[in-house]
């Protein structure tokens, strides 16, 4: 009989629980103002209760790969920035597909000198932005689908303000589309979408279709 023999990353590393609510973050540090480009997320982080996490927040004494490895492993999944094909990136995303952990792509094409993705990642789906407002909104669509708001006691208050707020907001000015609504809020479209959904046909009717949707206050 043999025994395996494990591998470097894992040496001397817990096999912790994952939080379910905690993401990984990669992304290219010299392409972006880190305030700038962290912004988004610390938005979403607040709609949607989770925690985003970033390789250079906290110094440990392991190798940068050990240290990759535990917050991959200790996260529901990780949202790989490929824009400009920065090489850390780009490993740390190939270490997660080896470790066989969940990952998610996002590219701004007008940092990325090639437009197409490598032959081995498309099909891929994957967060396409082309500034800091699509990177939210487009965020906030894959948690709406991956980590919804959990339905706590504080949550379901919180979400009743904000129905109250969207109705206030609709009376004031009708004819407002879930852009808007999110917009005044000052919260993600997908997350304007959860507060509007049981409002409608009960207190608001929807004219339009889609993206051109447009809320009214029911007769």
């Amino acid at each position: 009989m043999t025994t395996a023999t494990p591998s470097p990353l894992a040496v001397g590393l817990p096999q912790p629980a994952k939080n379910q609510r905690q993401i990984f973050v990669a992304y290219a540090y010299n392409l972006y103002p880190k305030d700038d480009y962290r912004r988004p997320y610390q938005e979403l982080a607040k709609a949607f209760q989770v925690q985003f996490v970033f390789a250079d927040e906290k110094i440990t004494n392991l190798h940068i790969l050990q240290k990759i490895a535990r917050l991959h492993s200790r996260s529901r999944f990780g949202i790989y920035d490929i824009s400009g094909w920065n090489a850390n990136v780009t490993l740390e995303l190939g270490l997660a597909f080896g470790l066989n952990e969940r990952a998610y792509i996002a590219i701004d094409p007008a940092k990325t000198p090639v437009q197409e993705v490598p032959a081995d990642l498309r099909g891929i789906d994957r967060i396409q932005y082309a500034s800091y407002a699509e990177l939210q909104n487009q965020g906030g669509g894959l948690l709406a689908q991956e980590v919804p708001v959990p339905r706590t006691h504080e949550a379901e208050n919180q979400l009743q303000q904000l129905r109250k707020q969207t109705m206030e907001l609709v009376r004031q000015s009708e004819g407002l589309r879930i852009g808007d609504i999110a917009h005044a809020l000052g919260i993600s479209i997908d997350l304007a979408k959860v507060v509007v959904k049981p409002l409608v046909a009960v207190d608001l009717r929807i004219e339009g279709v889609k993206k051109g949707a447009k809320y009214f206050l029911n007769d």
